[in-house]
């Protein structure tokens, strides 16, 4: 087995365990948190972007967490396709596949989904935020709407991904070509 073969498996496993991990951390991040069972923030295991008590001040309802779950895994199923596309890359490199027309598809749609990532982002916070501030009393409720710099850095990393599947099109192309000549 080459290095690329190996790393490549490794790499595989890693976000397959990803794949299974974050809705599950998502759902258990929404259930416990501001509880005494909220080990992730409390032991600095994730950062939180956005803070609950600039929505609220009010302890959350089991319906808001629901609802929050349920918005943070409609911005999960995204990170899910993501790494669903990346095992999918890293099986054909362990099978030595490089320069193949799968893996320009791959790229391609890494690229389109760091576009996804950054509108999701953008209809998550509008949501998270009216769904946290939901049971503030009327003229406190919130929907904030927010395009940051990470945000711009997302778009142009998927353009460059982009760029990057049109050249591994040229090297298919190429291979392809070569591969016909006697």
């Amino acid at each position: 087995m080459s290095k690329i073969q190996k790393q490549s498996r490794r790499a595989r496993l890693f976000f397959q365990s990803l794949f299974v991990l974050t809705p599950i951390a998502v759902c258990y991040y929404w259930l416990t948190v501001e509880t005494s069972y909220d080990f992730l923030t409390s032991f600095g295991v994730i950062q939180v972007t956005h803070n609950i008590d600039s929505y609220t001040q009010l302890p959350l309802t089991l319906t808001t967490r629901i609802l929050a779950s349920i918005a943070s895994l409609f911005l999960c199923s995204i990170i899910m396709y993501a790494l669903k596309v990346l095992i999918n890359l890293f099986r054909s490199y362990e099978r030595d596949e490089i320069f193949s027309l799968d893996n320009v598809m791959s790229y391609h749609k890494l690229g389109y989904s760091l576009f996804y990532w950054v509108g999701a982002s953008v209809v998550y916070g509008a949501l998270i935020s009216v769904i946290l501030s939901f049971n503030n009393p009327p003229g406190d409720r919130m929907l904030v709407i927010g395009f940051g710099g990470v945000d711009f850095l997302t778009l142009v990393l998927g353009f460059i991904i982009l760029i990057i599947s049109w050249v591994m099109k040229e090297g298919y192309i190429l291979a392809d070509e070569n591969s016909h000549t006697i």
